[in-house]
């Protein structure tokens, strides 16, 4: 998950009293008691809030998902809600840039309710979005949701200068040519985390005018005025590894302390790369209310087993040092409306980070859900609903 973010400081559920003033409260208990104490409210919350309608049996609800005739395979998880099942190959792949194979899920390409594009963030994939494709095809909304390269189940293509305008334009793309967005016939466009920016790239600057509006879903990104661009903080492959500028500078001055600094720097990617993925469920539960399930944990594992996983997690990070945009630049630019789905309860992007966007986008819909960093798969329902709300107010 998004392992190179440094954990914010201590913050209860912000409650904002309206779509333009946000407040905070501080807490000076520990994040381990905090953690506690927010997930046991939201398992109270969701127990009421995903529980499936008396009148719709499972077996009916799996029934009505043949009316999509493009639909993938569906299961329904442990509390009976509708998600994409798990496949070991991926799904649909296409031909980016005429090179590289990227994967996507797709649902309902032949509704004629809007397109939606959905984007996911640092270390996930399109599957990430599971409980989202079934239940926006079944709302008649055509629904896509990709693997960004270098990620999933979609081409890892190491030798790439990833950053965040390299995903951004290929989100851009996407909605041009997989997705089909035109003028006259727009998407909305959503994006998690570090897929928020590259979300907010796409509609504001790569395909503005294919952009029917813009869901930020607990976006990352430094919002602050006079912000530098890149990461907010430095991770610690970053602090390990260093910038794609010294590691440029290393392999071309072809010396031998050049060598050995690009040799350092590669081993500690390994090591991190490495410790991350025996550690996959904990920092994924470090950031959910909810307990995390084993399919979303293996989706995670099996990226990791392509042979060239490690050397991407290496040219991932350098990504940031690699970025030039500023968030906040995208933004003020931006003319599509925004929605902000935040997970109250994330302990990366606090809901702070949602106040900084608020002023600048003070006609944006704040929509919070008692959920973690990833609201979206941690409290689908509420999610779900939210986003559906919205998208049905804008024109």
């Amino acid at each position: 998950k998004e392992t190179n973010t440094m954990i914010a400081s201590s913050t209860n559920s912000a409650k904002i009293a309206s779509r333009t003033r946000l407040s905070s409260s501080s807490s000076s208990a520990s994040i381990v008691t905090r953690k506690k104490n927010l997930r046991n409210a939201a398992k109270k919350v969701n127990t009421n809030n995903i529980r499936l309608s008396s009148s719709t049996s499972s077996e009916e609800q799996l029934i009505a998902s043949e009316n999509i005739s493009d639909m993938p395979p569906l299961e329904l998880d442990d509390k009976g809600i509708e998600r994409v099942k798990l496949q070991k190959n991926g799904w649909e792949t296409y031909k980016y840039q005429d090179k590289f194979d990227c994967n996507y899920i797709s649902a309902g390409k032949e509704n004629t309710g809007p397109i939606v594009v959905l984007v996911h963030g640092f270390g996930a994939h399109s599957y990430h979005w599971r409980y989202q494709i079934p239940y926006l095809a079944k709302k008649g909304y055509r629904v896509y949701a990709l693997c960004m390269l270098g990620y999933g189940w979609s081409s890892k293509a190491s030798e790439e200068q990833y950053c965040m305008e390299y995903w951004g334009e290929q989100v851009s793309d996407f909605v041009r040519t997989i997705a089909k967005a035109t003028e006259t016939d727009k998407a909305f466009i959503a994006g998690n985390s570090i897929g928020a920016l590259a979300a907010l790239y796409a509609a504001s600057k790569g395909a503005p005018e294919r952009t029917k509006g813009l869901c930020l879903v607990n976006a990352a990104g430094n919002f602050e005025p006079n912000a530098a661009p890149g990461s907010e903080k430095k991770t610690m492959a970053q602090k390990a590894v260093g910038t794609a500028q010294d590691m440029e500078e290393a392999e071309e001055n072809n010396t031998l302390q050049g060598k050995l600094r690009v040799a350092f720097g590669k081993l500690a990617a390994y090591g991190i790369f490495y410790f991350t993925k025996i550690r996959i469920k904990t920092i994924l539960n470090q950031v959910y209310d909810n307990d995390v399930d084993e399919d979303l944990v293996r989706s995670i594992a099996m990226a990791a087993e392509d042979p060239e996983a490690r050397e991407t997690f290496y040219a991932i990070s350098l990504a940031g040092s690699r970025t030039q945009v500023k968030p906040r630049d995208l933004l003020e630019n931006l003319n599509a409306p925004v929605m902000l789905l935040w997970g109250e309860n994330d302990p990366w992007m606090t809901p702070t980070k949602a106040e900084r966007i608020m002023e600048i986008k003070p006609s944006a819909t704040y929509s919070p859900v008692p959920a973690g960093h990833c609201p979206q798969d941690d409290n689908p329902t509420d999610s779900n609903n939210a986003f559906v709300k919205w998208a049905e107010t804008v024109a």
